[in-house]
């Protein structure tokens, strides 16, 4: 390579995504075969953990140095649910030749909250990732980037060519989910800069499952009839349910006035239904030009007026007109979904409310 900071892009392939790796300050980046993320064995290859397993991701790859730099970490950073606290819970290490002996494991670590990109000051890694990028391709805000760097500064000199192999451990949380995995690289020299040539972030097309937890399956990865914000709430927080209309194909949103209807079941086996058609249950449209999104704010403790010494263990709910002749349940999302029409029953969405 000729010493012009010749731009260079390398995509990899990690199960159903793929990663491009650009660290134009130290030369050119090379991904060597296939990153594995298989948590199973080559017979039986498995993309999903149960939950609370610690699912195990692994990278080959090469740099060529098209010129002399100092004082190099490489930033690589991961968006997943929050309930996984990858933070506290993912350990990355790597070993290298050329640069390291190749055997020996050295280890990235999260980067501090007090240290900010380069280019993004007053925000650390997490937060400037969070500002710039959000959840990605997921469709529920409850997930959050979280950043690492190599533990050790670097000299790359000219023509070097050291290899690596990176090591992730990520242990899931406890809920029952799929979600798209988002994950960015850069470099200390550049920290978030205005050209995107130092930086790519992309995200995995396919979902990834945690399995044999908590709580019914939280999808982050498709947009169904029903949101709820936060994903983690108790009776005493307040809680927005919302209907989203333009989900999919549905009477509901030609309707003149869309009404929550839900009941609540608590810890001692007592059942609270609210059926009424009234401002209390009244969904608001959230934008009324542009999208067909209804939404209620509710304290679950006074809308259904829990009793002292009750907790709420779930909430029941769906979607209705004023006469309750139309009306949007579990049943039509799964139907609209999958393209099976349903057997004419009404299940409900359900929301747990579980301490974490």
């Amino acid at each position: 390579m000729k010493n012009n900071r010749k731009k260079k892009i390398t995509a990899i392939r990690i199960g159903g995504l793929f990663i491009l790796l650009v660290l134009v300050v130290i030369g050119c980046v090379y991904i060597d075969g296939s990153p594995n993320m298989n948590q199973g064995t080559e017979e039986e290859p498995r993309y999903w953990v149960n939950a609370g397993d610690v699912a195990t991701f692994t990278l080959n790859g090469h740099i060529e140095c098209a010129e002399d730099h100092s004082n190099v970490r490489l930033i690589a950073a991961i968006l997943v649910p929050s309930s996984w606290n990858a933070r506290e819970n993912t350990t990355v290490t790597y070993v290298a030749t050329g640069l390291e002996d190749g055997v020996t494991s050295y280890t990235m670590s999260p980067i501090p909250v007090s240290s900010q990109p380069k280019n993004q000051t007053g925000l650390s890694w997490d937060a400037a990732l969070k500002n710039k990028y959000g959840v990605g391709t997921n469709v529920l805000n409850d997930m959050e980037w979280v950043a690492f760097q190599t533990d050790k500064v670097y000299t790359i000199l000219n023509h070097d060519n050291p290899t690596f192999t990176i090591t992730f451990k990520c242990k899931t949380g406890p809920k029952n989910l799929k979600a798209h995995i988002g994950f960015f690289i850069n470099h200390s020299d550049d920290g978030i800069g205005s050209s995107e040539d130092h930086y790519k972030v992309v995200y995995s097309e396919e979902c990834f499952q945690v399995v044999n937890g908590t709580g019914v399956e939280i999808d982050y990865c498709n947009f169904h009839f029903n949101q709820m914000e936060p994903l983690t709430a108790l009776q005493d927080d307040y809680i927005t349910y919302s209907f989203v209309g333009d989900t999919y194909a549905n009477d509901l949103v030609d309707e003149d006035a869309i009404y929550f209807e839900a009941t609540a079941y608590t810890d001692n086996g007592k059942v609270y239904t609210v059926n009424e058609r009234s401002d209390k249950t009244l969904m608001m449209k959230e934008d009324q030009a542009f999208t067909n999104t209804y939404s209620l704010t509710i304290w679950p403790t006074d809308f259904f007026g829990i009793e002292d010494g009750e907790t709420i263990t779930r909430i029941e709910y769906l979607f209705t007109n004023a006469d309750g002749t139309v009306s949007v349940s579990q049943t039509e999302d799964d139907a609209a979904a999958t393209g099976v029409e349903s057997d004419g029953s009404k299940e409900p969405f359900v929301s747990e409310l579980l301490c974490e």
